[in-house]
């Protein structure tokens, strides 16, 4: 098996080579049979050229209605490097309640948190705190579109450093295999990834995540499983935009 070490400090790829800038990726979010929402990614330039801005929103809808689901995620990133710079991450999901923003000065070596969450009105908890960066931390967005343009090969392993609430890790992404899989857009070959993540997911979800993600230049991740204590939950690609 090979193992590759990504130093990020150091990671140069261009503002240009990017084959996502302008990209909207539309999921729609399935527990088992059941179709429990939808969620959209975007990546898109700000009015400050050397940055680029990160959103994700995933919404509950049919059956799903007794309980609102309304979450979003943004996350403000230097545009050579995808490091973030402000993460945000709004969660509403019935009578639960989480506002987490983090600041990243990497200057400074620091990145600022502040962290609230409610239930049912009640405090659950308030973080207000700082941690040391070591370099090249990431937040959940900033490294979910950085995987994308890692050039894995079945055996492969590749790992980095991520950030997550106040905690600091090392986030490995494995590639399983290859294998040919049905989406909305026919048969696509695909890279099978697994990314190992400590804390909050892409979709708060918990357990194991898989993504399938195109073997081509697009890496288009065209499907999202995570094993759940009762089942599974899918996020499955239905449209591009760019």
């Amino acid at each position: 098996m090979k193992f590759i070490l990504f130093c990020l400090l150091f990671f140069s790829l261009s503002y240009s080579s990017y084959p996502f800038i302008g990209e909207t990726l539309d999921y729609e979010i399935s527990w088992g049979f059941i179709s429990a929402g939808n969620a959209r990614l975007h990546i898109g330039k700000t009015k400050n050229e050397n940055e680029l801005e990160i959103i994700s929103r995933a919404w509950n809808h049919s059956f799903f209605n007794v309980l609102t689901v309304e979450d979003t995620i943004k996350s403000t990133v230097s545009a050579d490097s995808l490091l973030p710079k402000v993460f945000n991450q709004k969660i509403n999901e019935g009578s639960y309640r989480r506002n987490a923003l983090t600041i990243y000065d990497f200057n400074e070596k620091k990145a600022t948190i502040r962290d609230t969450a409610y239930s049912k009105s009640k405090l659950k908890h308030a973080i207000d705190t700082a941690v040391t960066l070591d370099g090249g931390e990431r937040c959940i967005l900033s490294a979910f579109y950085l995987a994308r343009t890692f050039k894995l090969k079945p055996g492969d392993t590749a790992y980095f450093n991520a950030i997550s609430g106040k905690k600091k890790y090392k986030l490995k992404v494995i590639c399983h295999k290859k294998e040919t899989i049905k989406t909305a857009f026919g048969k696509k070959n695909c890279l099978v990834i697994e990314p190992i993540i400590l804390g909050d997911g892409l979709f708060k979800a918990k357990g194991k995540l898989t993504i399938w993600v195109t073997d081509d230049e697009e890496r288009l991740p065209v499907l999202m499983k995570s094993e759940i204590a009762i089942g599974s939950v899918k996020a499955s690609l239905t449209n591009v935009k760019r």
